[in-house]
């Protein structure tokens, strides 16, 4: 079965470098990513329109083209993170975590017994179209499925160590939008209140042996992490990849007024 390719370089303790698939629903797309060099992409289901058949194509196509195909859930809920991983997803990023309860209920959802309480359901998309066995599949599992919980708001950076301390979370990985509107700086991703808070969930997730991350649409943002510490670095969006590289062709080619 597949190996996580993010979880893998993060393990190692290097970085793993992705970006978020938000409106292309095809395959192609991890293709297309996993040739610029990507480790991983992340299929959004918060914002984005993704239903379960683009879920299991997109999925199918990042499997085979080596690169991590993750999900980006809308909530906290069995429902949401069980239909991601049974799609083929291989972990998922959750929003809106704000206690130790909270990724204690994602690690239910998502791991399977002794871990968690996830129903075994051993599909196709899971095992790679090859058959397997019941142990097998939940030892890997365990082992390969990722989870990254999002820190978006004031509430969370009050509980990050209790939330880092909970087993299995893999990534503290931030919303920076989400959480400059929190802390009364919106949009203001590089602020002296973003910088500290920076250094808090990097100092956190240090203590705690987690990976620390982030996912702005500014890649000023994404070196700052880099240089703060981070490894788990998410880089803009299938679309806003597309349209920065067009208009960097159209200001190359279009002749002087």
């Amino acid at each position: 079965m597949t190996k996580n390719t993010a979880k893998a370089r993060l393990r190692e303790g290097g970085a793993a470098v992705g970006t978020m698939v938000s409106e292309k629903w095809t395959e192609e797309v991890a293709y297309v990513l996993a040739a610029a060099g990507f480790d991983f992409l992340v299929i959004d289901t918060e914002h984005g329109s993704a239903d379960v058949e683009s879920l299991q194509r997109i999925s199918r196509g990042a499997r085979s083209a080596g690169i991590a195909p993750l999900v980006r859930v809308p909530d906290i809920g069995y429902p949401f993170i069980a239909r991601a991983l049974d799609a083929g997803a291989l972990g998922v990023m959750v929003p809106h975590v704000e206690t130790a309860a909270d990724a204690r209920e994602i690690v239910r959802c998502v791991k399977y017994p002794p871990v968690g309480e996830r129903g075994f359901g051993l599909r196709s998309a899971v095992t790679d179209y090859r058959g397997t066995s019941v142990a097998d599949a939940i030892a890997w599992s365990n082992a390969e499925t990722m989870i990254m919980a999002q820190v978006e708001s004031r509430r969370c950076l009050d509980h990050l160590d209790e939330i880092a301390a909970v087993p299995e979370i893999d990534v503290l990985l931030i919303g920076p939008t989400d959480l400059s509107i929190s802390l009364g700086v919106p949009g203001q991703m590089l602020h002296p209140t973003m910088l500290e808070a920076y250094k808090q969930v990097v100092a956190a997730a240090n203590r705690h042996g987690r990976a620390a991350g982030i996912h702005p649409s500014d890649i000023k943002v994404v070196q700052q992490g880099r240089d703060l510490g981070m490894r788990l670095l998410m880089y803009a969006s299938d679309v806003r990849l597309l349209l920065g590289a067009g208009r960097q062709a159209v200001e190359a080619l279009r002749p002087p007024q």
